[in-house]
């Protein structure tokens, strides 16, 4: 699996047409965070759209993605922010609550149900105490522009499409991936964004962990 998104990715991100372009999205969350609270981690950064916000707005970022090719660019075209090549899937290096938010803007629903709530307790585990996730997930309108999208046996909402999988959010798998026994959610909202060119149907999350269940 690790493989197939990498190479995808990879590709993608070897085209000079992509550029980074934030959308505006995490404008209204940063009366949330402080410069002086912590490190902000932006996971499956791609180009940085997000980290390049952060970083100009005062934070401490790093950026991290399993794309050599983005990790490349980025780098290059951003020498100040703390940027890595990271497999989520094998588990994110922060020590126990050392993060003050982690930033996943469409880098979340390209796994099977075991690998997706893994990673998400892991990124529990490295939040602070009320720590934040932002986070934005595929919306089951996108599988009207993917025709050819093939449903995963066992998983009515994970499918196999352009080589690799995808998983597209309701709110019955908002519910289920961020139980309220783990999160507080803030905000949680269906969305548009104009990202690649083309209409993009997504699910937009800001949510706290749960101090009283966090271990």
């Amino acid at each position: 699996m690790k493989g197939k998104i990498e190479h995808y990715w990879n590709e993608a991100y070897g085209n000079p047409n992509y550029h980074p372009d934030h959308d505006g999205w995490l404008v209204p969350y940063l009366p949330l965070l402080r410069p002086d609270g912590g490190r902000i981690v932006d996971l499956g950064c791609g180009l940085g759209h997000n980290a390049r916000m952060l970083n100009a707005a005062g934070f401490t970022v790093s950026a991290c993605d399993l794309s050599v090719q983005a990790i490349e660019r980025l780098r290059s075209e951003e020498p100040g922010i703390d940027v890595f090549p990271l497999d989520m899937t094998q588990g994110l290096p922060w020590e126990d609550g050392a993060v003050q938010a982690v930033v996943a803007d469409l880098s979340l629903h390209y796994f099977p149900e075991n690998i997706t709530l893994a990673v998400l307790s892991d990124i529990r585990r490295v939040l602070q105490a009320d720590g934040l996730l932002l986070c934005r997930l595929n919306a089951t309108g996108e599988l009207a522009d993917k025709p050819d999208a093939i449903p995963v046996e066992g998983d009515a909402h994970l499918y196999e499409d352009e080589g690799i999988l995808r998983r597209f959010f309701d709110e019955g798998e908002i519910a289920r991936f961020f139980p309220v026994q783990n999160w507080e959610i803030l905000t949680c909202r269906e969305a548009q964004s104009g990202r690649y060119g083309k209409v993009k149907y997504l699910w937009e999350l800001a949510i706290k962990t749960n101090v009283s269940t966090k271990d």
